[in-house]
Order: structure tokens, then C-alpha cells, then sequence
């Protein structure tokens, strides 16, 4: 289970193994070539600085070294996953845009992977009305009770992952 970058590297782990049974993604970016060149509204840059001075560490841009980007994108990997994955974001997320998770979950819902994704409106980078926050508790609690204890009485799971 990760949030923000560790959202981002949840979403890389399971293209990369089959070891988890489950995994949570919230707010991650998945095609780091499009992540690049969106903005952080929040901090009114572009989100090109994250890549020089934030948690990527890649100096070159995406001009200079392509295959990088592409090779380091959970999307370019999709077809691998088959780890169930509930992914959630705030609709008016202004750090990570809601576009990167969308489009993870419409790759592997193509692919017909099992992978569910909550949107949250009016919420941003992380969850703040309370009742948001109990419905987000409650699933993550069901999503983990019904692939690690075998507990099927989520509905909304058996439903979403068909």
C-alpha cells in the first residue's frame, strides 16, 4: 500500500512481481513521460523539477533519455500485473493529477486485470471530509479482509473485479 510517490511505487512493484496477494495505489503517478509535463498546482511548477531535484533523481529529461522514462513507467508494464489492485484519488488532486491513476485502471481493466479505483470528489492529494475518510477505511479494510482472509462479503469488490 502506497500514497503519492510510494503510490508510484506500489503501482511499480506489482508489474515487477506476483509477491503481494493485494495492493493499495493511491494518488501515484503511472507514465512518467506524461507526469513530466503536467503541473503541480499546488506548487505552481511544473512537475519537470520532481524528476531533477525530487524523489526520481533522473537529470536528463525525457528528450534526452525516452527509454528511461518509459522503462521506470508502471503503465508501460500493465499487461504483467496480477496482483489486485484498489486504487483511489481525490478528484481535484492538484499534486498528482487523477489522470495518471485513470489511466493505469483503464490499461488494466483492458487488460482485464482485477483493479478497482475510487474517486473521491472535492478531495485533493489526500482525503479530508471525515466521511471520506471512513469510506476509504472501511474499503481498504475490506479490500485486504477479502484477498488475504478469503472474507467475500464485499460485494462492492465481487462486483468491480468482473
Amino acid at each position: 500500500m502506497g500514497h503519492s510517490f510510494g503510490g508510484y511505487e506500489s503501482n511499480f512493484i506489482i508489474t515487477q512481481t506476483n509477491l503481494f496477494a493485494a495492493a493499495i495505489s493511491s494518488a501515484g503517478s503511472t507514465d512518467l513521460t506524461s507526469f513530466y509535463f503536467t503541473l503541480a498546482k499546488n506548487f505552481y511548477f511544473p512537475n519537470m523539477y520532481r524528476f531533477t531535484d525530487g524523489q526520481w533523481k533522473i537529470s536528463q529529461t525525457p528528450f534526452d533519455t525516452p527509454e528511461l522514462y518509459y522503462r521506470n513507467s508502471p503503465i508501460t508494464y500493465a499487461d504483467k500485473v496480477n496482483t489486485p489492485l484498489l486504487m483511489w484519488s481525490g478528484k481535484e488532486d492538484f499534486n498528482v493529477d487523477p489522470h495518471q491513476s485513470m489511466e493505469f485502471y483503464f490499461a488494466l481493466r483492458r487488460l482485464g486485470k482485477k483493479c478497482i479505483m475510487l474517486l473521491y470528489p472535492e478531495e485533493g492529494h489526500a482525503i479530508l471530509k471525515p466521511e471520506n475518510q471512513k469510506d476509504m477505511g472501511e474499503r481498504v479494510q475490506q479490500w485486504f479482509a477479502y484477498y488475504l482472509k478469503d472474507d467475500l462479503s464485499a460485494q462492492w469488490i465481487s462486483d468491480g473485479v468482473k
